[in-house]
Parts: structure tokens; C-alpha cells; sequence
């Protein structure tokens, strides 16, 4: 069935048409000059800055986020704390995308690193720091994913430490709050007694790049995920937006098996990525 325009779409057509009916001057009629023959074009492209609400989130949210990293510590020693951003809706906005420390009148740039990660400034917490700053991007708000990363060193990003996403989960539900979704009562019942991120659907991550899916690795050990914990394969699609995954994430989503608490956390979670070489295949016979 199909639907109808809405109101501004309608505006939108009426005002076109205006302006085609209207006469044009003749220096407008007849076009801009040409260019000169030594004159190169360059191309510029101009963004409006956004009105409204801005994605943000309060430092409150991110300090509660840190401490519950640092309770849940055994899960990953060795391993350091950022915060990551990604683009929700359109993967272009990362070209434009900054993030400013914001308390009252001031205003501070953050630095993002070539993944979209930032570290917690100390001074941010230091005795007298304004404790109503918040954590600031350029974009509208419901552009940008937020997530808690935790990396031990020597995981590239063809592969991620099981201990490590399980200390992201603890950091992010109920504590940081970073992911959108529905925080029911029973959940938060769970998390505070510690039972919340060994449910399979508890947290949803991110691979750097689409995949086709995900495999555990241990040793010897390994098993190949059933495709409903890639994609959200099986997730209701009427609540989708509710979430972060339903866009421009969707293909690069996965969950794990945190019910299962045979693997340990040194276990490597190994992406079969899209734009991996696929192995050759043995012609017909």
C-alpha cells in the first residue's frame, strides 16, 4: 500500500514548483560565466550545522562506566579502557564528527583517534571539575552509536578477547547506559546481582567491517556461531529502532554465548569478514 506525502512533502513540491514558474533575470537566465581556461573547478560540499538535540552523553555516565571497569577488572588485566563512536544511521558523518568536553559556557575539544575512540581526561573528575559536563558531538542526536571498548594488547581487529567483551558488557548495562534499548525491571534486578551479562542477548557489539560470521577459538577448542547471534537475525524488527544495530551497523552486529561460561576468557572471537579473501572453490565436476 502505498503512502501518502506528508504535509512538509507536499510544502516542499509546491515550493519547487514556484520557483520554476517564476521569470528569471537575464544575467540569471543565461547562466554563471565560464571559467577561465587556466581555471581549475574545486568541489565543496557545505553541511548545515544541526538544530536540536545533539548526541551526547553525561560524564556521570562515563565515570560510572569506568568504575565498573575497573570492579570487573579480573576479567581483563592487562587491558586499557576507551570509549568509541560510531555512526548509527549514515557512515559519512564520520567525516564531519567531533566531540567537545561541554560545562556551562566552556567548551573543550576532545581528540578522537582514527577508530573514534576516546580516553577519560583526569582533570575531568579532579576535585572542583564541573560535575554536570557532558560529552558532546556535532551531530543530531540518534546519528551516533556509543560503546564501551576494552582492548588487551596484541588482539588486532581481525579478532577480539572474550574476557574483554564481557568486561565491556559489565561496564555498559546498567552502569554507563551507553547503548540505547529497553532497561526492564527484571533486567536491572538481574544486573544488580551481578547475573545480567551472562544472558546470550545481554549485549550487542560491533566488528570493525561487515561479516559473514563469528567463531570462538580455543586452543583446539572452536565452534562456529549459529547465524542467529549474527545480523540480529532474530531480533524484532518492530522494536528495531529502539536500538543502535537496525542501520547502518546491521551487517557488522553480532551476539555471543555468555551463558555458556565453559569458555575462558582468553578465548580469541575470530570475524569471518565480507571482504575477506574466500577460499577458492573446487570446480564442478
Amino acid at each position: 500500500m502505498s503512502r501518502c506525502p506528508s504535509v512538509a512533502a507536499r510544502r516542499r513540491v509546491v515550493a519547487s514548483l514556484v520557483a520554476l514558474a517564476l521569470p528569471l533575470s537575464p544575467r540569471v537566465a543565461a547562466g554563471p560565466p565560464p571559467p577561465d581556461a587556466g581555471t581549475s573547478l574545486q568541489r565543496v560540499e557545505v553541511r548545515a550545522p544541526p538544530s536540536g538535540a545533539r548526541e551526547q552523553k553525561t560524564l556521570a555516565q562515563l565515570l560510572e562506566a569506568q568504575r565498573a571497569f575497573e570492579r570487573h577488572r579480573a576479567l581483563a588485566p592487562e587491558a586499557s579502557l576507551a570509549f568509541r563512536l560510531y555512526a548509527r544511521l549514515d557512515p559519512d558523518d564520520l567525516r564531519i564528527l567531533h566531540l567537545d568536553w561541554v560545562a556551562g559556557d566552556e567548551r573543550r575539544r576532545v581528540v578522537l583517534d582514527d577508530h573514534q575512540r576516546f580516553v577519560l581526561d583526569p582533570a575531568w573528575s579532579a576535585p572542583g571539575a564541573p560535575r554536570g559536563a557532558v560529552l558532546q558531538a556535532n551531530l543530531p542526536e540518534g546519528a551516533l552509536a556509543w560503546k564501551v571498548e576494552v582492548r588487551t594488547p596484541g588482539f588486532g581487529d581481525d579478532a577480539r578477547r572474550l574476557g574483554d567483551l564481557r568486561l565491556e558488557c559489565e561496564a555498559d548495562m546498567f552502569h554507563g547506559n551507553l547503548q540505547r534499548g529497553m532497561r526492564t525491571p527484571s533486567a536491572a534486578v538481574m544486573a544488580a546481582q551481578g547475573d545480567l551479562c551472562r544472558l546470550d542477548d545481554a549485549e550487542i557489539w560491533f566488528a570493525e567491517r561487515p561479516i559473514f560470521g563469528v567463531t570462538l577459538r580455543d586452543g583446539a577448542r572452536q565452534r562456529r556461531l549459529p547465524y542467529e547471534y549474527v545480523h540480529c537475525s532474530s531480533g524484532n524488527m518492530a522494536l528495531a529502532p529502539l536500538f543502535d544495530w537496525p542501520y547502518a551497523l546491521r551487517d557488522r552486529t553480532f551476539f555471543l554465548p555468555l551463558e555458556d561460561g565453559s569458555w575462558p576468557d582468553d578465548t580469541r572471537v575470530e570475524f569471518d569478514y565480507m571482504d575477506a579473501p574466500q577460499p577458492a572453490q573446487d570446480p564442478p565436476p
